[in-house]
């Protein structure tokens, strides 16, 4: 393993996780703020270790196995954290999509690394979009507050559930683009 500046951002999202989950289960409603901060310095990391990767050429096979696995961590904890304060359907059906997707997309990668295909699940602009809204629909159910008279933790129940539905078409591409390969 190489530390360079990307790798370190992913671990240091990585180490964020613990510290989240501890404030969140507090239960502390002043401890929203910092959560709410320790996410989006946790979502800012995962924009500048693929900056640096990219751009000062930091590239390596640790790092492009560790963030992803960072990101499906930061994302399905929080989602289960969130689920201890919210068990209606409208907010768990969209969780629950989520969840599943991330799992089923390890399943294809996992598949596809098994029978030696190299079928190159690249990231589709409809990914990237999902996972901006979803990464915006986190902040805002952590946050939690009214914010000049918006309700932000129903615009966060809102926007996740559009997440939903571009995590669905994003997934259906994954396996039509590796259904002949993972189906031998």
């Amino acid at each position: 393993m190489k530390f360079n500046i990307p790798n370190s951002l992913t671990i240091t999202r990585i180490l964020l996780i613990p510290l989240i989950v501890y404030l969140f289960l507090s239960n502390e409603e002043s401890y929203r703020i910092i959560i709410f901060s320790l996410f989006l310095l946790a979502t800012v990391t995962d924009y500048l270790d693929g900056f640096f990767a990219r751009y000062m050429k930091q590239v390596t096979s640790f790092g492009e196995f560790l963030d992803p696995v960072a990101d499906k961590l930061l994302v399905i904890i929080t989602l289960i954290l969130l689920t201890s304060e919210n068990q209606d359907i409208l907010f768990l059906i969209p969780v629950l999509i989520i969840v599943t997707r991330e799992f089923l997309i390890i399943a294809i990668r996992q598949r596809l690394a098994e029978v030696g295909h190299s079928v190159k699940l690249s990231v589709l602009l409809i990914s990237k979009i999902k996972t901006t809204i979803q990464l915006i629909s986190l902040l805002l159910l952590l946050y939690k507050f009214p914010f000049f008279g918006i309700d932000v933790y129903q615009l966060g129940i809102h926007l996740l559930q559009i997440a939903s539905l571009l995590t669905l078409i994003s997934f259906f591409y994954y396996v039509k683009k590796s259904w002949n390969v993972i189906i031998k």
